[in-house]
């Protein structure tokens, strides 16, 4: 099953960023290493692992093999962000693992297994039904304005803004802030200083009711 959600096709929600780090020196050349080092790769069905994720090319999420002709346009920098995920299905899993258990205590003629062969049964289960189906994909797109640092990345999936988050902050070496007036205070290209900038993680909210018109007016109602 694959969802591609983005700026070419699918939805058009997004979340809005704003990278706080200005661009400086060679900055492609170190974007490029950053992504050849987090590209996405297949899931193993011999291993542990059940989740995948990592930046293919945002138009074929197939193609890993990305070059910056895939994903620089002109002043924008676009990639999709793959994530594979296996997913069997409880029911399905809870029979073939007693499929298993019975063909064992058949084979060696045995009432019964411990809960170790019990385990080591599911387990083998598990490896030959990944083996057997294709796990979910999605394919969520990123546009980065690198000419004013906005950053759009369409899911509102809370889980899924996280872990692009994490990618790209692993990736770039560059924090993202949620488009605000404080993420846009916060970015080097808002004209304030580094000094003014430290001043506003400094600020406490201020209240626009005071503390005992507030309560008169609870007790009125």
């Amino acid at each position: 099953m694959e969802a591609y959600v983005g700026a070419f096709s699918g939805s058009l929600t997004y979340r809005q960023y704003r990278v706080r780090d200005s661009l400086s020196g060679d900055y492609l050349k170190a974007f490029d290493e950053g992504i050849q080092r987090n590209l996405f790769y297949p899931l193993d069905p011999s291993k542990d692992q059940d989740r995948s994720i990592g930046w293919c090319d945002p138009k074929f999420a197939l193609d890993t093999d990305l070059d910056p002709s895939a994903y620089v346009m002109t002043d924008y920098l676009v990639l999709g962000l793959r994530v594979d995920a296996w997913s069997i299905p409880a029911t399905t899993l809870k029979l073939y693992t007693e499929a298993e258990v019975r063909r064992v205590m058949e084979e060696q003629k045995r009432e019964s297994l411990s809960r170790y062969e019990h385990a080591e049964a599911k387990e083998r289960v598990v490896m030959e039904l990944k083996r057997r189906i294709l796990p979910s994909t999605k394919v969520i797109d990123m546009v980065w304005n690198l000419s004013d640092g906005m950053v759009r990345f369409f899911s509102s999936s809370q889980r899924m803004n996280t872990d692009f988050m994490d990618l790209f902050e692993t990736t770039f070496g560059m924090t993202l802030l949620p488009h605000s007036a404080y993420g846009a205070a916060q970015s080097t290209q808002s004209g304030l200083l580094a000094s003014e900038r430290d001043q506003l993680e400094a600020i406490e909210p201020s209240y626009f009711v005071y503390a005992d018109t507030a309560v008169q007016a609870m007790t009125e109602v």
